[in-house]
């Protein structure tokens, strides 16, 4: 069953909601060898392995990164196709935003349910 745009911004959000993922987005999405290990990561925002990996199931989890195991490494990178879905989540959710609900709010049976938020 696909998501609602509802849902999708809320899952997308909540991955985003701390600060330290977005700070890992950021070390991820503009690593110039496209994939950045959880050490690194843990040492640029000086916290620890457990935690860094912590954030980072999330933010795999909500589709955002991808990760790789190669030998006793996990390696991490962006999942571009997330990244542009949100984006455009976005902007869905600023169109229909400001528009009324011909359906009574009731996602779960709106035709238009993966475009109205």
């Amino acid at each position: 069953m696909a998501k609602s745009l509802v849902e999708k911004v809320y899952t997308y959000n909540k991955a985003l909601s701390e600060p330290q993922r977005i700070k890992m987005m950021k070390i991820i999405c503009s690593s110039e060898e496209e994939t950045v290990c959880v050490t690194d990561i843990a040492r640029l925002l000086k916290i620890s392995q457990p935690a860094a990996t912590k954030h980072l199931k999330i933010l795999c989890d909500a589709g955002f990164i991808k990760r790789k195991r190669v030998g006793s490494n996990v390696y991490y990178s962006a999942n571009l196709e997330t990244i542009e879905d949100y984006k455009k989540v976005l902007e869905y959710s600023f169109i229909q935003g400001f528009k009324p609900c011909r359906f009574d709010y009731d996602c779960d049976n709106c035709p238009y349910k993966e475009t109205c938020a």
